[in-house]
C-alpha cells in the first residue's frame, strides 16, 4: 500500500496555497459566518495579519491581536485568585467580553508550550477555564511552515483537524493593488510591475519597509549611491538593491495625478473628467501620454483582476475615460484590458455562454452590439480572452473535442467576429487540437 507524504493536514496531502487577496478574504468571511476557527499557514511577512484586519473591517466587526510569542501564561489565562475557597482566574483585559470580532492569535507554533496549550483550547473549544469567547467572535491563528527556515513547535495533526486550515502565499497581483492604494514608493511599485518573481525572495512586508525607507530620503541623499545601497541593503538582497537603484532615474517622472482614481471614480462631469478634458483641449498630450503609459501595465497586469474583485475597477468608469481620450490612447488601453484574462469578470458573459448554441442566444446579441460600438471593442476582446483561457484548461479539452454543439458554436462565433478578435481564438483552437464546425459544413 502506497503511503501519502507527511504534512500538517489531516489527510496527509498538502493543498495548493491560496493567494493572500480576494480569494482568502472570501474564505475568512465564510469562516466567520460559520463561527469556525481558522489556521492560516504561510511564510512571515506575506500579509496574513493585514488581511484579517481588512476582512474584519469589511464585515464591520472588531479585531483583537495577540502575539503569542511575546506572552506569558497570565497574559492569556489570567492570574489565579482564591474566591470562597476555590481557585478562579482573573480575566485578562485583552480578551473580548462582548460584541463581535476576530481574535487573531499570531505565531501560534512559535509560542512556548505553556502558551500554546491554552491558546489551542481557546481556538478549538472557545473557552479558557471560566472564560467563554462571546458568540459574535471567532478565532484565527497564524502559523509558519514547518521547514528549516523557521524554528517552530509542531502542532499535533489530530488537533489541526479541528480547524479550517488554509495554506497561504504572497500574491503579486493582490499586493500591487494594495501597494498602489497605500502610496508605496514609485520605485518599488515599478519594480513589482516589472518582475513576476519579486515576492519569491523578499516578502511583501520587507518591500513595504524598503518603501518607507526610500520615502524618508531627502533628494540630496537619493543622489548618494553609497548611502542608498547601504541603507537598502539592510532589507534587500544585493541583486534587488541594484535593480531598485538602477531604476532611480524614473522615480520622479510621474506626475501627481492619481491614475487609480480613474478606475472607479471617473464619469461625465466628474472633477477627473474635467481635468482630462482640459488636458486635451489645451493640447497637453504629454500629460495624457503619461497617464496612458501608467494605466497600460495596470490594466494588462494581474492586479486588474484583484481591483475588479474589490470593486476598485469598474467598467463604467473605464469606458467613460475611454470616451474622453484620443483614439490612439483609447486603443492602447482597450488592448491592454482586452488581453487580460483576470479582468474578464468585468463583463457579464461567461465563456460557457459561447459554447452552448451560439446562434440566437443572448451572448450572440451582446457580441453584435459590442461589435457595432467602437467604444466597446475591449468587451469583445475580454470575452475572447476569457474563452481562450477556458478552452486551454486540460480538464475541459476532451469534452470540448467530443461536443458537436460546442464546435458548431465556435464555428458560428468565428464568423461573427472581426479578424483581429477571431485570429487569437483560431490560434488557440489549433494549438489545443479543437476543430470548429463552420455553418453549413
Amino acid at each position: 500500500m502506497q503511503s501519502h507524504p507527511k504534512s500538517g493536514h489531516a489527510d496527509g496531502l498538502r493543498p495548493l496555497a491560496v493567494p493572500v487577496g480576494p480569494r482568502l478574504e472570501r474564505i475568512l468571511a465564510v469562516a466567520y459566518r460559520a463561527r469556525r476557527a481558522v489556521l492560516l499557514e504561510g511564510p512571515t511577512g506575506v500579509g496574513k495579519s493585514e488581511i484579517v484586519r481588512r476582512v474584519a473591517a469589511d464585515l464591520g466587526i472588531a479585531t483583537t491581536i495577540l502575539d503569542l510569542s511575546l506572552l506569558e501564561p497570565p497574559d492569556l489565562v489570567g492570574l489565579p485568585i482564591v474566591k470562597d475557597g476555590r481557585t478562579e482566574y482573573a480575566l485578562p483585559h485583552v480578551l473580548p467580553r462582548d460584541g463581535a470580532g476576530i481574535l487573531l492569535l499570531e505565531e501560534l507554533n512559535r509560542a512556548e508550550r505553556y502558551i500554546q496549550q491554552p491558546a489551542l483550547q481557546l481556538l478549538s473549544a472557545r473557552r479558557l477555564h471560566e472564560y467563554e469567547l462571546p458568540e459574535g467572535w471567532v478565532c484565527v491563528a497564524t502559523v509558519n511552515p514547518q521547514t528549516a527556515d523557521y524554528h517552530v513547535t509542531a502542532l499535533d495533526r489530530a488537533l489541526r483537524a479541528r480547524f479550517l486550515q488554509v495554506t497561504v502565499r504572497a500574491d503579486r497581483a493582490s499586493w500591487l493593488a494594495w501597494a498602489q492604494s497605500a502610496n508605496l514608493h514609485p520605485g518599488v511599485i515599478a519594480l513589482a510591475h516589472a518582475h513576476e518573481r519579486l515576492l519569491d525572495e523578499v516578502p511583501p512586508r520587507t518591500w513595504t519597509y524598503a518603501s518607507g525607507l526610500l520615502q524618508a530620503f531627502t533628494p540630496a541623499e537619493l543622489e548618494d549611491g553609497v548611502l542608498l545601497r547601504d541603507a537598502l541593503g539592510g532589507y534587500l538582497p544585493p541583486a534587488w538593491v541594484e535593480a531598485l537603484v538602477a531604476s532611480k532615474g524614473s522615480w520622479g517622472a510621474n506626475s501627481g495625478f492619481d491614475v487609480r482614481a480613474l478606475l472607479n471614480s471617473y464619469g461625465p462631469q466628474s472633477p477627473l473628467a474635467k481635468e482630462i478634458i482640459e488636458y486635451r483641449q489645451q493640447g497637453q498630450t504629454d500629460r495624457l501620454d503619461e497617464i496612458t503609459q501608467r494605466l497600460v501595465p495596470l490594466l494588462a497586469g494581474p492586479e486588474a483582476g484583484v481591483l475588479a474583485a474589490q470593486g476598485r475597477l469598474t467598467l463604467g468608469s473605464l469606458e467613460a475615460l475611454f470616451a474622453d481620450l484620443p483614439g490612439d490612447q483609447r486603443e492602447k488601453l482597450q488592448e491592454a484590458l482586452g488581453s487580460n484574462a483576470t479582468a474578464a469578470t468585468l463583463i457579464d458573459l461567461d465563456p460557457t455562454d459561447l459554447l452552448t448554441g451560439f446562434t440566437g442566444t443572448v451572448a450572440e446579441k451582446k457580441l453584435a452590439a459590442w461589435r457595432a460600438d467602437s467604444s466597446k471593442q475591449h468587451r469583445i476582446a475580454l470575452a475572447i480572452t476569457s474563452l481562450r483561457a477556458h478552452i486551454e484548461q486540460p480538464s475541459r479539452l476532451a469534452e470540448l473535442k467530443r461536443s458537436n454543439i460546442a464546435r458548431q458554436s465556435l464555428g458560428r462565433l468565428l464568423m461573427a467576429l472581426h479578424e483581429r478578435h477571431a485570429m487569437p481564438l483560431v490560434e488557440t483552437l489549433k494549438r489545443v487540437g479543437v476543430t470548429p464546425v463552420r455553418p453549413g459544413a
